[in-house]
This record gives C-alpha cells, sequence and structure tokens, in this order.
C-alpha cells in the first residue's frame, strides 16, 4: 500500500507538468473517473488547445492506483497514443520521456507515490536497480522501431505510435519489426491494452479494424484474463453517434476561466488570393514562384503587428523550403529575419538542434528571438506551440482548423488574425496533394463563413460550426475476419503472397507510406565492406531523414548512378539494395553523406540545389544513455590525428588481437582514442574500454591482405537485443547452465503469469513452457555451438562468447534448424495431460517460430545417437502433421490474439533472464 488515492490526481497532474498551480481541467478529472470503471470512453471530444495530450497522465495515474491496490477492477497497463502526424507522435512522446524521467526520480512527494505504486505491478527488480516504473516507446516509420516494451508486459507502459506502424503490428505484421517479433506485439498490443486513436477522422478503417480486433480477441471460447483491447476515437468535431463519450461542455467553459480563453478568445481569418494554386503537382514550381512572395509579404506583416513568432502553415515540404528562404532574404531592423522550418522529413537530430538553439521554441512559452516558423502539417495536430498569429495555406476544414489552434493557443492574447491564402474559388476537380478537391472546395465555403463572424476560428465558435469532414478515400471500410487472422497468424510461414494491409489501416488506398535514409560518412565503395560497416552500425533514431517511397523511389535511379552501394535495413537486417526489392514500411536507406540528397535539413527528390548529409551518427546520439557509445576509427575520417599515425595504432591493436592479448589490445583502442578524438569522446569511450570485457564490442575490420581499415567501438551494455543472439550468449562472458537458465525462465514465468493471468491453469502452463523451452539444445551439434567441451559435460544454455555465423554447418545442424522444434518432442514426454497442448505450442513457438510449422521432418531434426520414442514422437508431430493439428486447436481455443499474448509473457520471461546474465 502507497498510501496513493484517487484525489492526489490533481497533486500528480501538477507534478507531472512541472508547474504547482496548474490543475487539471473538470473534463480530463471526468475522464480519470470514467477510466477507473475499468472502461475508457469509446470516445473523447475535445476541441484542439483542451489538453487531450493528458490522456497519458489519466493513464498512468489510474494504473498507479490499481497497483496501489484501490481499485476494484483491472485498468489496461498498456496505452498505445495513435495519430496520423509524425509530429505529434514526437510530441507526445516526448511528454512521455519526460514523465517517465520523474518517476524515476521521483523526489519524495505524489511522484514517488505513483513510482511505488506502478513498481508494485512488475516483477521484482535487481537489487540496486534504478529504473523508471514507466515503460515508453515510439512506433513510427522511418525510424527504427522501439523494442523495450515487449520485455516488460507488467509495467505501465505508453506508446506513441503512427497508424501503420501501430495497426501492422496489432495485426501481425510488424512494419519494421522481424517476423518472429511479430506474435508478441501483437499479444501486447490485443490484451491488457487501450488504443486512443487521435484525429479518429483521418484514421477511420485502422479504428474500424481495431475495434474489429478487439471483438475477435474477447470471442474466443476459453478467453485469457484481464482486460481485452479497449479503442478510443479523439476527435475536435464529435458526430454524436458514440455511445460512451467524455467530453468538454459548456459548463466546463464557464467554470473555468483558463480553459474559456484557450477555446473562446476570437481568432478572426482574413482572405488572401493567390495569382496561382495549388503549389505542388506539374505546374507547382510556377505557381509556388507566384504565391512565396505573397506569403511571406502576410508573415511579415503579422510579425510587425503582433510580434513573434508568427506561424506558416503550407502544405508540402516544397513550398515550406521556398518560403524559409524567401523569409530569411526579408530584413527588419537591419538584419534578416530569423526564420525556423520545421517539417515531418527532417531528422530527430536537426529538429532536436533547433530546440538548442532556440529554448522553449516548440512549447507554449515560445521563444521570441524567432520571428517566424514554416512548417508543413508536422506542426498541425497536437504540438504544444503557441503562435501570435498564423499564415496558412487552404487546406481541409480540419486540417485548418488545427492550425489554427496552434495561434494564441494558450489565450493569453487579447488579440490575433489568421490570414488564409487559396484560389478565388476552389473547384472540386482541383487536386491539391495531400487534399482532395472536393475536401478544399467544402473548406473554402466553411471558411467564408468563419470569416464573416467575428470569432472566427475560436475552438468554441467551431462547436457551433465544425469544420467539413475529409472525404473518404475509399467506397467502402473493410472489416477483419476470422479467416484473415488466421492467415496473418502464419507469420513464420513463406506464404505465397504476404498479406496487403492497407486494406485495413489506410483510408487511402494508394497511401505514401514512410521510409526512411541515413548517410554514413565514407561509405566504402566495396559493397560487402559497406554492408559490414553498416552491420556494426545500424541506424539509430536521431539520425534518420523520414521520407515517402514515393520520393525514396525517385532517388533510386540517381542513386545508383553513384560510386558507392545503397544499403537497405530492414527488421534488423543489412544487405545492398538490389533493383528488384521493394521498399516497405519501416524499411531505411543507407547512403554516402556526399550524395547531393537534402535542402535545408530535408531529403529532396528534385535535381535542384541539392547537397550531402552530414554523418550525424555519433553527434547528439544521447551517449549518456546505456547502449549509446559508438566510434569509428579509421584513416580518412578527418580525425584531429594523421591518417598515418592512425594507421599505425591500427597496426598494433590488430598485432595485440593476434597474440590473443585482449587487454593489450583494448589499451592499444585506448591510445588510438586518445590521439584521435575530442577529449570528451574519448573520456566516455576509455571509460567503457576500462569496464567488464562484456560491456563493449572492439570490432577490427581488415583488407582481403590483412591489413587492419577500421576500428569499430560499440556500447554492447543493451547486448543481445535480437532474440537469436539472446538465445546462444550470456551478457556476462560467462556460460550459463540449461539447468540454470530453465529454472530462471520457468521461475519468471510463473511470476508473471500470477501477475496477469490469476489463472491456475494458465499460470502452470506458462511455467512448464518456460522449464521446457530450450529442452532441444541438448543436441549435441547444438551444444557443439555453445562451445561445450565434452559430451559429459552439463548441457549449456549460453555461450559465454559471441556465436560464430558458420557454427551451424561447422557441427552438422542443417540450414534453419531451430533447437525449440526438437524441444516440443522432448517436452511431449514430460508435460502433463492437462494443458498439454499449451504447454507444446509455447513451447514450440518460444522464439516467434513454429507458426504453423517448422522446416525440418525428423530425419534432420533429431540426432544420430536418437531414441526409438523420441523418432515415434517426432514423425507424429512433423512428419504427420500433429503440430499443425495442435497450432489450429489452440487457435480455436484461445483466439489468434490470446495465444499470441500467452506466447509474449513466455518470451518476455526469457529476456529477461537473459537480459540479468541467466
Amino acid at each position: 500500500m502507497t498510501g496513493l488515492v484517487r484525489d492526489d490526481f490533481a497533486t500528480f497532474f501538477a507534478a507531472a507538468h512541472g508547474d504547482s498551480r496548474r490543475r487539471p481541467f473538470a473534463w480530463q478529472e471526468r475522464l480519470l473517473d470514467q477510466v477507473l470503471t475499468g472502461e475508457w470512453p469509446r470516445q473523447i471530444a475535445a476541441p484542439t488547445g483542451a489538453g487531450k495530450t493528458a490522456v497519458i497522465d489519466v493513464h498512468v495515474f489510474a494504473v498507479a492506483l490499481m497497483g496501489a491496490d484501490v481499485l476494484d477492477v483491472r485498468v489496461p497497463r498498456r496505452l498505445a497514443l495513435v495519430v496520423n502526424r509524425r509530429g505529434l507522435v514526437d510530441d507526445q512522446f516526448e511528454h512521455a520521456r519526460r514523465l517517465q524521467g520523474l518517476l524515476a526520480n521521483p523526489g519524495g512527494c505524489v511522484l514517488s507515490q505513483v513510482a511505488d505504486a506502478l513498481g508494485a505491478l512488475r516483477w521484482a527488480s535487481r537489487p540496486g536497480e534504478a529504473r523508471s516504473p514507466l515503460v515508453v516507446g515510439r512506433l513510427r516509420g522511418s525510424l527504427p522501431p522501439s523494442r523495450g516494451w515487449r520485455d516488460d508486459p507488467t509495467a505501465c507502459a505508453v506508446l506513441c505510435a503512427t497508424p501503420d506502424m501501430w495497426g501492422s503490428r496489432l495485426l501481425l505484421r510488424g512494419y519494421g519489426s522481424a517476423p518472429a517479433a511479430w506474435p508478441r506485439e501483437a499479444g501486447l498490443l490485443a490484451h491488457d491494452a487501450v488504443v486512443v486513436i487521435d484525429e479518429a477522422h483521418l484514421s477511420r478503417q485502422l479504428l474500424t479494424s481495431a475495434r474489429r480486433v478487439a471483438v475477435l480477441h474477447a470471442a474466443a471460447p476459453r478467453s485469457i484474463p484481464g482486460p481485452p483491447l479497449q479503442v478510443v476515437e479523439t476527435t475536435a468535431t464529435p458526430t454524436g453517434s458514440a455511445k460512451s463519450v467524455v467530453a468538454v461542455t459548456d459548463h466546463d467553459l464557464r467554470a473555468d476561466s483558463v480553459l474559456a480563453r484557450r477555446l473562446s478568445l476570437p481568432k478572426p481569418v482574413r482572405r488572401l488570393t493567390l495569382p496561382s494554386w495549388p503549389l505542388s503537382g506539374k505546374r507547382g514550381r510556377a505557381a509556388r514562384a507566384k504565391a512565396v512572395p505573397l506569403l511571406a509579404d502576410q508573415a511579415c506583416e503579422l510579425r510587425e503587428k503582433f510580434g513573434p513568432t508568427v506561424g506558416c502553415f503550407v502544405n508540402n515540404v516544397a513550398s515550406a523550403v521556398d518560403l524559409a528562404d524567401e523569409l530569411r532574404q526579408r530584413q527588419r531592423e537591419g538584419r534578416g529575419l530569423v526564420v525556423e522550418l520545421f517539417c515531418g522529413r527532417m531528422r530527430e537530430h536537426d529538429v532536436q538542434q533547433a530546440r538548442l538553439r532556440y529554448p522553449g521554441l516548440l512549447e507554449p512559452r515560445g521563444n521570441t528571438a524567432v520571428d517566424v516558423v514554416v512548417a508543413t502539417q508536422t506542426l498541425e495536430v497536437g504540438v504544444d506551440v503557441d503562435f501570435t498569429a498564423a499564415v496558412t495555406e487552404i487546406a481541409s476544414g480540419t486540417a485548418i482548423a488545427q492550425r489554427a489552434g496552434r495561434v494564441n493557443r494558450m489565450g493569453d492574447r487579447q488579440t490575433t488574425e489568421i490570414v488564409l491564402a487559396g484560389p478565388e474559388t476552389a473547384a472540386p476537380d482541383v487536386q491539391a496533394w495531400p487534399y482532395v478537391g472536393t475536401d478544399i472546395s467544402a473548406a473554402s465555403d466553411w471558411i467564408e463563413r468563419r470569416a464573416r463572424d467575428s470569432f472566427g476560428l475560436a475552438p468554441a465558435a467551431l462547436h457551433l460550426d465544425p469544420p467539413p469532414q475529409q472525404a473518404l478515400k475509399r467506397l467502402l471500410l473493410q472489416r477483419p475476419e476470422l479467416a484473415d487472422s488466421w492467415h496473418w497468424a502464419r507469420t513464420s510461414d513463406v506464404l505465397a503472397a504476404e498479406p496487403e494491409l492497407d486494406l485495413w489501416l489506410d483510408d487511402d488506398l494508394d497511401p505514401d507510406l514512410d521510409v526512411g535514409i541515413i548517410t554514413r560518412r565514407a561509405l566504402p565503395s566495396d559493397p560487402v565492406d559497406a554492408t559490414r560497416l553498416v552491420r556494426c552500425l545500424p541506424p539509430r533514431q536521431h539520425e534518420v531523414f523520414p521520407t515517402t517511397m514515393r520520393i525514396a523511389n525517385t532517388l533510386r535511379s540517381r542513386l545508383a548512378e553513384q560510386a558507392t552501394p545503397v544499403l537497405l535495413a530492414r527488421a534488423g537486417q543489412v544487405d545492398v539494395l538490389a533493383d528488384d526489392d521493394r521498399l516497405r514500411p519501416g524499411d531505411i536507406l543507407v547512403v554516402d553523406d556526399r550524395i547531393p540528397i537534402q535542402r535545408a535539413n530535408v531529403i529532396d527528390a528534385d535535381t535542384g540545389d541539392l547537397t550531402g548529409a552530414p554523418d550525424v551518427l555519433t553527434v547528439g546520439g544521447g551517449s549518456s544513455e546505456v547502449g549509446e557509445i559508438v566510434l569509428r576509427v579509421e584513416p580518412g575520417l578527418g580525425l584531429a590525428v594523421s591518417n598515418d599515425r592512425i594507421a599505425e595504432a591500427l597496426e598494433a591493436c590488430a598485432d595485440a588481437l593476434a597474440e590473443g592479448a585482449t587487454h593489450k589490445a583494448r589499451q592499444r583502442v585506448a591510445d588510438i582514442l586518445d590521439v584521435a578524438l575530442s577529449a570528451d569522446t574519448a573520456a566516455e569511450a576509455t571509460w567503457l574500454l576500462r569496464h567488464r570485457v562484456s560491456d563493449c564490442d572492439v570490432h577490427l575490420h581488415t583488407n582481403p591482405d590483412g591489413t587492419p581499415t577500421r576500428l569499430l567501438l560499440i556500447d554492447a551494455r543493451r547486448a543481445v537485443r535480437d532474440d537469436e543472439e539472446r538465445q546462444v550468449r550470456s551478457v556476462t562472458g560467462e556460460p550459463v547452465l540449461l539447468s540454470t537458465h530453465a529454472a530462471a525462465v520457468r521461475d519468471r514465468a510463473c511470476q508473471l503469469g500470477q501477475l496477469l493471468i490469476p489463472d491456475t491453469g494458465l499460470t502452470n502452463a506458462l511455467a512448464a513452457a518456460g522449464q521446457h523451452h530450450d529442452d532441444g539444445k541438448t543436441d549435441p551439434r547444438f551444444q557443439g555451438i555453445l562451445g561445450a567441451d565434452a559430451p559429459g559435460d552439463q548441457p549449456l544454455a549460453k555461450s559465454g562468447s559471441r556465436s560464430r555465423s558458420a557454427a551451424k554447418n561447422n557441427v552438422g545442424l542443417p540450414s534453419g534448424w531451430r533447437h525449440e522444434q526438437l524441444s516440443v518432442v522432448k517436452a511431449a514426454g514430460q508435460v502433463d495431460a492437462h494443458e498439454q497442448e499449451l504447454v507444446l505450442r509455447l513451447v514450440g513457438t518460444s522464439h516467434g517460430q513454429g507458426r504453423h510449422g517448422f522446416p525440418h521432418t525428423t530425419t534432420d531434426l533429431v540426432h544420430s545417437n536418437k531414441t526409438e520414442s523420441l523418432v515415434e514422437l517426432s514423425q507424429a508431430f512433423f512428419d504427420e502433421g500433429t503440430w499443425d493439428d495442435l497450432i489450429e486447436a489452440t487457435h480455436l481455443a484461445w483466439g489468434v490474439w490470446g495465444c499470441a499474448y500467452l506466447e509474449a509473457l513466455l518470451r518476455a520471461a526469457d529476456c529477461q533472464v537473459s537480459a540479468e546474465g541467466s
């Protein structure tokens, strides 16, 4: 018991926002009370500026009350916030991360009570371990997806995601994730979870699919204890069709002066006719040449009248870059205007640099040093900026309402103005990507009405005259059926055709989905060497340029003409991009940093004034965080020492490694750092080198003649992040006995079961599966991979050193051999009949494989010194089809998502104890 009670929410809310005077609005209090019944509302109806991001605070506090044991019901542990705007995903993620940090070091106030209550929900941490009880993650296209949230299903979690990244995971096809991870992600998102789909009018198909999955999951004959997926839509313009709604009311405005100022102060609208429009498409360049100076004039006029910072919204990146260039040439008081550009195709690193240059710019307090901010749709939803006034290109009605919500957002100014630029008349057949002509035409008529009203685009006024909804870009919404889920569940089979998820995820059946691009300094021209380099230094979130498939495919032909290869990073794998490779959401291309691909920190497919993009892998990557130190040393990188001295140091390091003198080699690495790198970087890396050998990896790459070419130092304190490596390597550098590992996984699986599914049968099944999930590792051939010295030794679960890629071939294992397939056969004779099917299913799928089949029959699966009973069991399961029948039987009993959830719990137990060294 922590002493936490419902009435502590206001104090917690203030502490979470760092302002002792800040209090939740009445509608946020009502939302909390609704959540505490165990059921989130189906709809949250709150105008722009009403504070919808507070759903994070409500979720965390509600889960904390559950941990404090003051609730009679269970509330979902995991919250997913889904919105079709990269900028808002990042903004929500930053708020969640700030709260995560506060709860890691709560400082003895209500935050301490919340942290203790959340900690009570989790499995016991190791003595002395300091970590936040809140888990956060981000899932958006073009960024390597967060993975840590999968390893602790007992934790309170907040995931911020774009529709395709969240939806693809729910449908067992997670974009950017390895197929072996698809089931565990789907299970965790479909059970003990709530999803809040923001701006739901932009994601109506996703809303339909999510609600249908919730129904299918809950309808399984043997349902899993705990709350199934709850689906919430949020909107600033409710339709009144939802049965359970938490909304901002007129009474709220009368009772709360702060909320009233935000929502009721006038935001007058003035029209500006552009001589040529739209600003995109075939004639977009000529139209922009005429329109951009007029938009800049209006921005300067608003800057003079209302002061900094004025917002300028346009509909495409080319217009934003042109407008920012034009404004920077304007003069005010003998200096050029200070202009910052933000769009969704900027790297996280570049956005962070802007935040550092102008603290507070992307927060309500602002930064008056910046005269104008130019943005695309990335700032129109949810981002907590507060502009003095705005110029906006005409868009859909809902988009215009959102952009207006960034103006006088906090209600601290008595006057403001919004200039809306567009054609004199908007013909319905004129397309203006990303909006269709009918949306623009309807918005134009609506804006005429709003311009005649003195309250203009004030949120309260839009409650009476809501903007026209965007037209649905497809005739029918598709409902997932049970047969679809069974097809998606075949996650480890090679299907004749992979399911195209657009039908179940996207309102537009021709979406331009996200991919990413990163640059590497001096990328080797040899494809094999380049691939080796990027496999050692894979993409990190801060260095990825988000872009669209359309632009990435346009760039491919230009990139193919370069001397350096183009690499494709997909789901943790890196290979040379082949001509017939089809890009998928979540893919990342890797190119040399000298290739001209960007303009004003934005990837561009134009052939104009483009430049290379600097490699920022080791700049601003958060090296203070565990697992983030990355260094690359080689001649030709422009380091602060001659290439000859670097070559000499590399030779000395190579000699030491050849002699087997590991510690001597590490000292040579330290010598290189001292002469080649800045003091701060060298100090960080030297500190890492002097700690445990297993805390960092030192890679020395050589030419075919053996000459060392480069040295890579990689922080391994987040070692063994992928499942394949975790199965065979100990994070401590010491071998782990199979009996020790099996007992640890059994106990942890039992703990997770007791915390999450208070069902003795299921908990016992999880524990039994944990005990037997690695039985197949006793195969003498697999023990050879792990380095077992003699047949009489106790079998190992994990080696004390890294496995070699050729090890399986060296010991006689066939390609693709899976130890968990053999585990099924060995466990079949040891597991009690009660729930045997479920236990064996969990054993066989304990590493994401075997859904529905395995690649080998008895001949390859079982070692030559086999017993007759083992052969008979193997033949029954994998030669005669019993395994396929078992998978289908468990799907029938517990459902596709129920089985996936139980698999996620077992795999979490395995991952946890592996990370702890067992």
